[in-house]
């Protein structure tokens, strides 16, 4: 796994759980967590929060979701 890949992974699908990237390269949830936090630290993706198809908000099952910053969204960010 390159962060290459995880980087393109997210670009393309636009958005992608935590779950997702760990499955999609077999790798644990604490290694896909690393490289995604290097694609934030870099202000290409930014976290959505944490869904789990339910509204309590208090289980702890809940799946962290990222989303593929454009360059678009990134402009406007910044003006």
């Amino acid at each position: 796994m390159k962060l290459g890949e995880i980087r393109n992974y997210i670009k393309k699908r636009g958005d992608s759980s935590l779950d997702d990237v760990a499955h999609h390269f077999d790798i644990s949830k604490e290694a896909a967590k690393l490289a995604v936090e290097y694609w934030i630290n870099k202000g290409k993706v930014q976290e959505r929060g944490a869904t789990c198809g339910s509204s309590c908000g208090g289980c702890g099952s809940a799946n962290e979701s990222y989303q593929w910053v454009n360059d678009e969204q990134l402009i406007r960010w910044l003006n």
